[in-house]
């Protein structure tokens, strides 16, 4: 599943407007709305947009050990 696809649902079950979510990760409607039509964030933004979401950003193992990606909030 693309991150994109995440993100918009993520969306819906908060009931949150994308507007909402760029307010909240500090940028414009429009710059975030470019990136999911891209699909293209970087670790950064998406632990930001994670924050927002009350999600956590986590790489898995093909041994299935997690690992969660937090940058410090400032």
């Amino acid at each position: 599943m693309s991150a994109t696809t995440v993100i918009k649902q993520r969306l819906q079950d908060l009931n949150m407007s994308q507007a909402e979510l760029a307010e909240a990760i500090g940028s414009t409607r429009q710059n975030l709305s470019n990136k999911l039509t891209r699909d293209n964030f970087t670790t950064k933004e998406l632990s930001k947009i994670c924050a927002a979401l009350k999600l956590s950003l986590v790489l898995k193992s093909g041994d299935n050990k997690e690992y969660v990606i937090e940058y410090p909030s400032k």
